[in-house]
């Protein structure tokens, strides 16, 4: 069963292009792309504990980075990808070096302080990259061949989001993973299980950087065009979002985090003016009766009408 249901996800997902429109198609990559965000994040924040508010920068590091590869090096779509989000991955070793002592407020402040000099880097530098007025992003070539094709460039980003999942999955069961949830719980009990906590922070901020400098080469490939404001602080804040409605520690909270926020825009469009209540109602419900989010109710509901049967059986020996 473990198989049969990724399959058929994975299926029902590929077979979208038979029948979705071009736009439909657009928000679909775009869901796929925020979930590869969601899975990097969760695995820092969930299963860490450690909070970052420059996820926005990562991710443009990978946009800027695949679009400069391929545009000024002419490496292929199928290079330059892979090579940005190693560069991001180095780049989140490097913010995480200097954070493995902090921790908490301290640490959200260095990431907030990290977002802003990316943000001030990409605009100082518009020959490289076009600063405010942004730049534009070839139509991706792999082996020699250019996906202009929607449905080819669609399928990409699915088989890579399916990978995206199935890594984020086998590295929260693997000792890593474990070792991560030490991490969170008490990071004096973990170090006194022989825990290295001051190698383990810098390594979970870069894997959460290779899968934001993933995201954000797909992005920039899906999109045409990128420019400062699409990575900025209430991008990074939407990311935190992303895992805290869907659930923190979760692979499955992170899918459906970052789907239901994807297609919620849609569902608002004629309500622009409260669409910001909106989210905050829902991350302020989430926090109040769901705080195990999307992905604990779901894995209470089997167990529900259990429950009630429980309730109404009659207490032994009850007069």
């Amino acid at each position: 069963m473990r198989i049969v249901i990724p399959v058929i996800a994975f299926a029902a997902v590929s077979s979208v292009p038979l029948f979705a429109t071009s736009y439909y198609l657009y928000l679909a990559e775009l869901a796929m792309i925020n979930v590869v965000v969601a899975l990097g994040l969760n695995l820092l924040c969930g299963n860490g504990g450690l909070i970052s508010l420059c996820n926005g920068s990562f991710m443009a590091a990978g946009a800027y980075g695949t679009a400069l590869l391929t545009s000024e090096a002419g490496l292929s779509g199928l290079a330059a990808l892979p090579a940005a989000t190693l560069l991001t991955s180095l780049l989140g070793a490097i913010l995480g070096y200097p954070a493995r002592r902090l921790s908490g407020l301290y640490l959200a402040l260095v990431t907030l302080g990290f977002l802003e000099l990316v943000q001030i880097a990409i605009e100082e530098y518009p020959d490289i990259t076009g600063g405010i007025r942004g730049l534009k992003v070839a139509r991706p070539a792999i082996l020699g061949l250019s996906l202009q094709s929607e449905t080819a460039l669609y399928l990409l980003v699915a088989a890579l989001t399916a990978f995206a999942i199935f890594a984020a999955w086998n590295i929260q069961k693997s000792r890593f993973g474990r070792a991560l949830d030490a991490l969170r719980q008490s990071p004096f009990a973990a170090r006194s299980l022989g825990i290295p906590v001051a190698r383990m922070k810098p390594f979970a901020f870069a894997l959460n950087a290779a899968f934001a400098g993933c995201a954000g080469g797909l992005f920039a490939m899906v999109t045409g065009f990128i420019d400062p404001t699409e990575f900025g602080v209430l991008e990074s804040l939407k990311h935190i979002t992303f895992i805290v409605v869907g659930g923190l520690g979760s692979v499955a909270g992170s899918v459906l985090g970052a789907a239901l926020f994807t297609a919620l825009p849609e569902f608002l469009r004629g309500t622009n003016e409260y669409s910001e209540l909106v989210y905050g109602l829902i991350l302020l419900g989430t926090l109040l009766f769901f705080p195990r989010g999307l992905a604990g109710l779901w894995e209470r509901l089997p167990a529900l009408p259990l429950q009630r049967a429980a309730s109404k059986e009659p207490v032994h020996g009850a007069s």
